[in-house]
């Protein structure tokens, strides 16, 4: 009864009596805009301000020693093994296997040339993942072994022009099997969105496979590049049965990103070529959002991920390429898929 009566006197209260004095050296918020916008803004300018400070910063994550070779590769082991956590590329590979893939209607070879034979393959990564594309073995000496990686929207036959979509001169998995390169180009997660529909349902986004990949990798701690990179590394792991011969990497576009963190996580690899990849990341936050990675650019660009490969070789290319498409207007748009411009650098 007690309570009831109290609510009942504060019911008959007018507003201006119950309201609390603002605090000392405060005032009362009158605020012109949404709270919702306000907030919103807010979050972006402190973001965008740390983000420009990292570049700074980066420099407290590393202490590389010039001593040696030896003690320069000692002294970024332990940024290496953040770049590997920061990527997800942490998980234990599959014995090394490689095999040709055919059946009785549909052999292995699938093309051939004066120099060089086509074969499908398929090559073990990690439980339940297997990289799949085309080895081109020359019919001369072989000189070096090289995962050429093309662009997400490439397939291994356009890269070598068997199919239809990549002009002569940029068929770089080609023209390294014609100078006596053993060439394995593997398949890449493209950047359609053919399966992310639910005909039973009738509903459909236009969530390209890559970023539906990467939202479910990214709750567990993994990302799509870093399981890309974990393919290039299993094709490294299958060429070193024949140590003999240096292993290098050449990748363009989506394909020299990848490049480029394999290299560094890799001292197996001996060179690399990094094609339309290479430049500033601090407008990550604009690309793909499949590029997104926890913590990256905490202690990462792209000189930090270069220094790495050092003293290693390695080719840096000026090119550029047509950014993907955008939202198909007849489903719901998820995210952004515009390509920033440090993949044209």
């Amino acid at each position: 009864m007690t309570r009831l009566l109290l609510l009942a006197l504060v019911a008959l209260l007018p507003a201006a009596a119950i309201a609390a004095d603002p605090l000392p050296g405060t005032k009362l918020l009158e605020a012109k805009d949404p709270l919702h916008k306000t907030m919103v803004h807010g979050i972006h300018k402190y973001l965008d301000r740390e983000i420009a400070a990292s570049v700074a910063k980066r420099k407290e994550f590393w202490k590389p020693d010039f001593t040696s070779p030896e003690a320069y590769l000692k002294s970024i082991e332990p940024n290496r093994e953040r770049l590997r956590k920061y990527l997800g590329v942490v998980d234990k590979r599959l014995p090394a296997n490689l095999e040709y893939v055919g059946g009785p209607d549909q052999p292995s070879l699938v093309g051939e040339t004066d120099k060089y034979k086509v074969f499908a393959v398929r090559w073990a990564v990690l439980p339940g993942v297997d990289g799949e594309g085309l080895l081109l073995e020359p019919k001369g000496k072989v000189i070096a072994n090289i995962v050429a990686i093309p662009d997400a929207d490439w397939t291994p036959e356009m890269a070598i022009g068997i199919a239809p979509g990549v002009s002569a001169k940029a068929q770089f998995p080609r023209h390294l099997a014609e100078n006596g390169c053993r060439v394995l180009v593997p398949v890449l997660i493209d950047r359609k969105d053919d399966f992310c529909v639910n005909p039973r349902l009738g509903r459909g986004t236009n969530q390209p496979h890559r970023e539906f990949i990467q939202r479910m990798a990214y709750e567990m701690g993994r990302t799509m590049i870093g399981f890309e990179v974990q393919k290039v590394l299993a094709a490294v792991d299958w060429f070193q049965k024949s140590p003999e011969l240096k292993v290098g990497v050449f990748g363009f576009a989506e394909g020299g990103l990848i490049a480029q963190y394999a290299t560094a996580l890799d001292d197996r690899i001996a060179s690399a070529t990094i094609s339309g990849s290479f430049g500033p990341r601090e407008k990550l936050h604009e690309e793909p959002i499949y590029r997104n990675a926890w913590g990256l650019l905490t202690e990462f660009g792209d000189a930090e991920v270069l220094r790495m490969i050092f003293p290693r070789p390695v080719n840096v290319e000026v090119s550029r390429f047509s950014s993907p498409a955008g939202p198909v207007a007849r489903r719901v748009a998820v995210a952004p898929l515009r390509v920033g411009s440090s993949l044209r650098a």
